[in-house]
């Protein structure tokens, strides 16, 4: 028996996905990990018979280093400090306000960045951190929908 919960996993998967949408995707991740797409696949997928496997810590490192964004690390310390999963939950009205919002984010962020025509490495580093939040928020949306492991 596992020491992970349920909510734990999804923490993990979610990461996994979030990082592999960063790489470009799945085909993308697998060929800069050197790894299988059917391999990488299963530690993003919140499906049933996958809600055990978890990506490998030495391509979680890799991809991590790859993206420049601590996907696995943050996902990681959120569960050695087990700290509370925060996620939207229950679909609710409250819930998708919330999305809205990260979503309008990413878009204010976006529209500040090319204001002035050009955008900087710090505005597209600024850019990148809404997007992956975002991504994270609409990865447990999707893992809500899907009545995710």
């Amino acid at each position: 028996m596992r020491a992970i919960s349920r909510d734990h996993a999804v923490i993990i998967k979610n990461a996994t996905a979030s990082g592999f949408d960063a790489l470009g995707g799945v085909s993308r991740a697998a060929e800069a990990l050197k790894v299988g797409t059917p391999v990488l696949t299963k530690y993003a997928s919140h499906g049933e018979q996958w809600c055990e496997s978890f990506i490998r810590f030495d391509l979680a490192v890799e991809m991590d280093r790859r993206t420049g964004h601590p996907f696995m690390l943050n996902a990681m310390t959120q569960l050695v400090r087990d700290e509370k999963v925060s996620d939207f939950g229950a679909v609710t009205a409250s819930a998708i306000l919330r999305l809205d919002g990260v979503l309008d984010d990413v878009v204010r962020e976006v529209a500040r960045a090319i204001e002035d025509g050009h955008a900087d490495a710090a505005e597209r580093q600024a850019v990148r951190r809404r997007i992956v939040a975002a991504q994270q928020a609409l990865a447990r949306l999707d893992a809500t929908m899907t009545g995710a492991c």
